[in-house]
């Protein structure tokens, strides 16, 4: 994968990428958080921050964005399971999970 490459998510991409950043940083602990999500907590705050502040429209975002998106999702699936997933995030469970397929795809990690 290029690390150039850009990936565009729709508005309610963008809130679901919203709700597992909020999980995985205030929800629950992730231990080793920078190699589990695959960006510095830091810089995941910045993100879902940015993510606030854009409101409900679509986004593009790069490949290191798409990929702690796509970590944040599986941790947060892994975590709250088909009991609470939908309660804290909003999303249905599978439609979180197909989420999570559409990301592999993109991400050719599949």
């Amino acid at each position: 994968m290029n690390p150039e490459s850009q990936f565009s998510f729709d508005p309610e991409e963008l809130g679901l990428l919203g709700s597992v950043l909020n999980e995985v940083l205030n929800g629950f602990s992730v231990p080793d958080f920078d190699r589990r999500i695959g960006m510095k907590r830091a810089d995941a705050e910045n993100l879902l921050k940015h993510v606030h502040a854009l409101g409900r429209v679509a986004v593009t975002l790069d490949a290191h964005q798409t990929r702690a998106f796509r970590n944040a999702l599986y941790e947060t699936i892994r975590e709250l399971g088909d009991e609470e997933f939908q309660t804290r995030t909003g999303y249905d469970l599978s439609w979180g999970e197909d989420s999570l397929k559409k990301i592999d795809r993109l991400l050719g990690s599949s």
